[in-house]
C-alpha cells in the first residue's frame, strides 16, 4: 500500500474515530434510518480505500471490521451513551461487507476482461 494512502486513510480513521466519540456526534440524532445509511456509506468507503490500496486482503478487512465495532462501545464508554448501539455496529459491518464485495467484484471483472482480451486476440483455430 503506498505511504501516502495509507497516511490519509490513517487519518481519516483517526477523525472519524475522533468525532464519533463526541456527544453530540453528527449521527446522535433520532433519525434512525438516514443515521444507518450513514453508517453503511462511511464503512464502505473505509473499506473501499484501504481494499483498493491494500488490496483484498483478510486482515485488512478483520482490521475494519474490529474498529467498526470497538468505536461503538467507545461512544459508550466515552461519550456516555446510555449503551452500545448494536445496530451501528450491524451497519458498519454491512458497509465493509459491502466493499468487499464490490472489490471482489471489480476484480473478477478485470480478470474476465483481460482473459477475453487474450481469448479475442488468439489466432489460434481449433
Amino acid at each position: 500500500m503506498p505511504r501516502f494512502a495509507m497516511a490519509m486513510g490513517c487519518i481519516g480513521l483517526l477523525v472519524l474515530s475522533a468525532v464519533y466519540c463526541l456527544p453530540n456526534h453528527p449521527s446522535a440524532g433520532n433519525a434512525a434510518t438516514s443515521d444507518a445509511i450513514v453508517h453503511v456509506a462511511l464503512f464502505a468507503a473505509i473499506g473501499g480505500w484501504f481494499g483498493w490500496f491494500a488490496g483484498l486482503r483478510a486482515r485488512v478487512f478483520i482490521a475494519l471490521g474490529l474498529l467498526a465495532a470497538l468505536l461503538e462501545v467507545a461512544q459508550w464508554r466515552i461519550a456516555g451513551f446510555p449503551h452500545v448501539e448494536w445496530h451501528d455496529v450491524f451497519a458498519n459491518e454491512v458497509g465493509l461487507a459491502l466493499s468487499l464485495v464490490g472489490l471482489w467484484l471489480r476484480t473478477r471483472w478485470r480478470r474476465v476482461a483481460v482473459s477475453g482480451d487474450e481469448a479475442a486476440g488468439s489466432t489460434d483455430v481449433r
